[in-house]
């Protein structure tokens, strides 16, 4: 009887696509914002500001804020603040369903 059949997997298959430490979704977010302000505010004085300096600034903190955090992590933060509700992990649907009508009204 053989023995198994293996293949070499590479330990970083799955990982995520960075570009100069940025999720690429959060990357495209910082390029259209400076499209935008360029589009709306490039023929002000104040155009290098607004068109390059506010998105390196907005880059840099999202370099930094979201270092060691996981993949979507603002993503899921937005859809948790903004979700309103009761949430518990011990409780049936029916008493959840009870305390979240109370905690609307």
């Amino acid at each position: 009887m053989s023995g198994l059949k293996t293949s070499r997997v590479h330990r970083k298959l799955d990982a995520q696509i960075k570009i100069f430490g940025l999720e690429l979704m959060d990357l495209i977010a910082v390029l259209m914002f400076a499209a935008i302000s360029n589009i709306f505010l490039g023929r002000t004085s104040f155009a290098p500001l607004f068109v390059l300096g506010i998105p390196t600034m907005l880059a840099a903190v999202l370099y930094f804020v979201k270092r060691d955090k996981p993949e979507g992590y603002l993503i899921h933060l937005f859809r948790y603040l903004s979700s309103p509700g009761f949430y518990s992990a011990a409780q049936s649907n029916e008493e959840l369903e009870n305390k979240k009508e109370n905690f609307i009204e």
